[in-house]
């Protein structure tokens, strides 16, 4: 109950639950489920290895925090130089076209195989099942666009997924929601 108290201080439904959620997925499963860096590779990684960014988008932080303030905006397919390894964090260093920038990612961010296939739409390097099982069957951007012409009654679900994934949540705004559900006191982990 406390998690929906803290929804419905912050004037959020159950429709805006599901975005945040979402976002949160990163990070309250590592937590719960105990994940230890050497989960993400961290420990594997090298001074002078590069590591590829594969996620949509990540910060680039002044600290090994989740919400310590940001350095820059990564994207996904950014390559960094790994500096150290600390725990599930690797410090790095980015060129950016204004310089060399350096700071902190999460290794669960990048990834250290060097033909790392980049989607542009994001990029796990585990899937579930059920993901493989429809890729196996083809499901493509094309099989896409043939279902949604074969079901247009499913056209307002194919929008809704569209603006969730389109939403993003700013750090402020997760610090809020977790704070408001009792979630709060993250310190130095993911």
């Amino acid at each position: 109950m406390r998690g929906q108290a803290g929804l419905a201080r912050l004037g959020l439904g159950a429709q805006a639950l599901a975005p945040l959620a979402i976002v949160s997925l990163g990070l309250l499963p590592a937590i719960a489920l105990g994940l230890t860096p050497s989960t993400f590779g961290a420990a594997a990684q090298a001074k002078g290895d590069t590591v590829t960014v594969t996620r949509k988008t990540t910060k680039l932080r002044n600290a090994k925090r989740t919400f310590a303030p940001s350095v820059a905006d990564l994207q996904e397919g950014d390559r960094l130089l790994v500096d150290a390894a600390e725990g599930a964090w690797f410090e790095v260093t980015f060129t950016a076209p204004a310089g060399s920038l350096k700071g902190f990612v999460h290794g669960g961010d990048v990834s250290k195989k060097k033909d790392v296939r980049l989607s542009g739409d994001g990029v796990r390097e585990n899937y579930s099942a059920s993901e493989a099982a429809a890729a196996r069957k083809g499901f493509n951007p094309d099989v896409e666009r043939e279902h949604r012409t074969n079901n247009p009654a499913l056209e307002p679900a194919f929008d809704r997924v569209d603006a969730i994934q389109a939403r993003i949540v700013t750090d402020a705004e997760l610090l809020a929601f977790l704070s408001a559900g009792g979630l709060g006191g993250m310190g130095g982990g993911r």
